[in-house]
């Protein structure tokens, strides 16, 4: 596994992924102190914004970095690395799927280590605790999302993952931070980051409520890749999709009858 993980990092090398994950962070936090510094509107609560900013920011992001982190296969010969390597499709994919996990978590340090510098040296005090659940809302609540882009990006490239992005994005703000989404936003695992975080702000959700749908959302997308990868080679790519959201609406709806 590990030397699956280490190709992978490999063929990054001379593309723009490793620009994204390095420069986009540091933009990222460099704007975002550069308001702070201009402004007093969010004095307090520094830390609650600056986490849901970049929870927002990283749900649509991820629906072209992920693509993004594909390219380089396809171009290369239509992933046809992949399929000849020997090594069978359901760990190659499960590896993947570690691979961008454990990138989602450096870019989230690489955005919090120079706020939290920033902070640190202008004297802002934060709770330890809050910022360790920000910080788990913020990596694990992104991963149910995951598998899902990894399929569009297999079978629809850039536009198959980032419409559909977009589209979770906005639902993932309207019915994580109104009342439209009371008594139905369990069912959409792309609004678990936003309305977790909204809800522990708000003194709505309690820690065990928090981490109860954080591992959640890691079992949707665990469990879900290891059921349909069984049958992968009887089906087409579409059947393969429409197999694997069935499955994790059905997931959905027994923890949440």
């Amino acid at each position: 596994m590990f030397n699956i993980l280490k190709s992978y990092w490999i063929r990054t090398k001379r593309t723009p992924s490793r620009m994204v994950i390095i420069l986009c962070p540091l933009l990222f936090t460099g704007l975002f102190i550069v308001y702070l510094l201009s402004s007093t509107s969010l004095k307090g609560v520094e830390l609650a914004y600056f986490f849901g900013a970049y929870t927002t920011l990283a749900g649509f992001s991820i629906s072209f970095f992920i693509p993004m982190l594909y390219e380089s296969d396809k171009k290369a010969g239509i992933y046809a690395n992949d399929l000849r390597i020997g090594i069978c499709r359901k760990k190659l994919f499960f590896a993947k799927y570690l691979f961008i996990f454990i990138l989602l978590i450096t870019i989230e340090g690489i955005v919090l280590l120079p706020f939290l510098l920033f902070l640190y040296f202008h004297g802002i005090k934060i709770q330890i605790s809050d910022l360790e659940v920000y910080t788990m809302i913020g990596s694990v609540g992104l991963i149910s999302m995951v598998p899902f882009y990894q399929f569009l990006s297999l079978k629809f490239d850039y536009t198959g993952s980032i419409l559909p992005g977009t589209i979770f994005t906005l639902a993932a703000v309207l019915l994580g931070t109104t009342d439209l989404g009371s008594g139905i936003w369990y069912y959409f695992p792309f609004v678990y980051p936003i309305r977790l975080l909204y809800g522990y702000v708000c003194r709505s959700f309690n820690l065990n409520t928090i981490v109860f749908y954080l591992f959640l959302s890691f079992f949707i997308s665990f469990v879900a890749d290891s059921l349909d990868f069984l049958k992968l080679k009887a089906r087409t790519p579409r059947q393969i999709i429409t197999a694997k959201i069935t499955t994790l609406l059905k997931i959905l709806y027994g923890f949440n009858r």
